[in-house]
């Protein structure tokens, strides 16, 4: 896989049927960015409490899915819009399991989770309906932490390193969350992930929320 354009954004406002938000989503594409343990050094967050946080400096999502986004949108998105730091050719979520780690450029970084959208994706792209789309797509690219630093460019390669398990990819954590929402997920399915090490502890209270199941002390 190859790094075609790396992003970090500011808070901008945006504005969509008359309403105004401000949002770091939409980044701008860069010659380098410099990955630090906490954070990437020009990328700022609205709400740093809920995004880019220590587990989830780092966003990929796959490039190719731009052209259909772009054609739903009716103009063209360009790679960084819809928040990933990394635009990578042809990710496949399914071949990204919990707790891989990755080199990308001097970068060492490992999978944590997955990108559950909010409507700040309607605003960036103009679409309102937008995260409801995006929702519906089995794409929501990987969040990773960061286990070196260092700096990535364009052209760069994102190479497997280390697998730990291949029970949960980040696809299958997508469509169990996105069952258990529906309450279509069966128990094996929710089991399957609540009992895995390497599933992070926001995701299991999603799922308990989800399932209507009671947090264990």
């Amino acid at each position: 896989m190859k790094i075609l354009s790396v992003n970090v954004g500011k808070p901008k406002v945006h504005h969509l049927n008359g309403i105004a938000m401000e949002t770091s989503m939409a980044k701008d594409s860069q010659n380098q960015i410099h990955v630090n343990k906490n954070n990437i050094e020009g990328d700022e967050f609205k709400s740093p409490n809920i995004h880019g946080t220590i587990d989830a400096v780092v966003y990929a999502m796959d490039s190719q899915r731009y052209s259909f986004w772009s054609q739903l949108c009716g103009r063209k998105l360009p790679l960084g819009t819809l928040g990933e730091n990394l635009s990578v050719d042809k990710l496949n979520e399914g071949e990204f399991f919990l707790g891989d780690e990755f080199q990308c450029g001097g970068v060492v970084i490992k999978v944590t989770g997955v990108r559950y959208p909010c409507n700040r994706l309607n605003f960036v792209t103009g679409h309102s309906r937008m995260r409801d789309e995006f929702l519906n797509q089995d794409s929501p690219g990987v969040y990773f932490e960061v286990i070196h630093p260092g700096t990535i460019k364009p052209q760069d390669d994102l190479v497997l390193k280390k697998r730990y398990q291949n029970e949960i990819s980040i696809l299958d954590l997508y469509q169990t969350l996105r069952a258990a929402e529906q309450h279509t997920a069966s128990n094996s399915q929710i089991d399957k992930l609540l009992n895995s090490p390497f599933l992070l502890q926001k995701y299991k209270d999603r799922l308990y929320r989800f399932a209507g199941q009671t947090k264990p002390n």
